[in-house]
């Protein structure tokens, strides 16, 4: 049941660049920061590269397929969170979108940060119920080959911020949000009403 790991790390690291995202646009609507395409652009392909090409496929097509056939009194639950990958794929274009016309015109920024709210808060619930519901049904139900297969794709997982296969560009971003984002998931500064 390695896997069991690989999804909840794999879930923090998202949860981080989010958070991180989150941090940046604070500071830059209390203007403590200007803004910085080049790192939002990056933290958004990090999110376009691996929770949407690459976790929620694993995820839908190697743990909710084997939990199926071993509860299929999952299926509603299953095909709930199959959706919400679907909807993360949508919402994650309008994001796109939206930071493109943040890019163009500085009067869209509170629309931008709106759409990445919402994103977050979308996330955070998805996630919850994946780590909640799905993964302690999983840990009950599957059989030690159902967790080979699964151990075995999630494990081939080349997560730019977890794996070992990072590419330096992508060590240098996690570095970057992790400076960024204050504990329990980051190295940066509380926030002042934390203090």
């Amino acid at each position: 049941m390695k896997s069991i790991a690989i999804i909840q790390d794999e879930h923090r690291s998202i949860t981080a660049v989010i958070e991180g995202l989150r941090h940046l646009l604070a500071e830059i609507d209390a203007g403590r920061m200007a803004p910085d395409f080049a790192l939002l652009t990056a933290m958004l392909r990090y999110m376009e590269t691996f929770p949407e090409r690459l976790h929620h496929p694993k995820e839908d097509a190697y743990l909710f397929a084997r939990l199926r056939l071993r509860r299929p009194e999952s299926a509603p639950l299953l095909d709930r969170l199959h959706a919400e990958h679907e909807q993360g794929r949508a919402r994650f274009a309008a994001l796109q979108a939206a930071l493109e016309q943040y890019r163009a015109d500085a009067s869209a920024f509170q629309s931008f940060r709106e759409r990445v709210e919402r994103y977050s808060h979308f996330h955070w619930r998805h996630m919850r119920q994946e780590e909640d519901e799905v993964l302690p049904l999983a840990a009950d139900a599957l059989n030690d080959e159902d967790w080979s297969l699964i151990d075995a794709a999630f494990a081939s997982n080349a997560d730019p911020i977890v794996g070992v296969a990072a590419t330096r560009e992508f060590r240098a971003l996690f570095r970057r949000i992790v400076s960024l984002v204050p504990p329990p998931l980051g190295v940066g500064p509380e926030p002042p009403e934390h203090k």
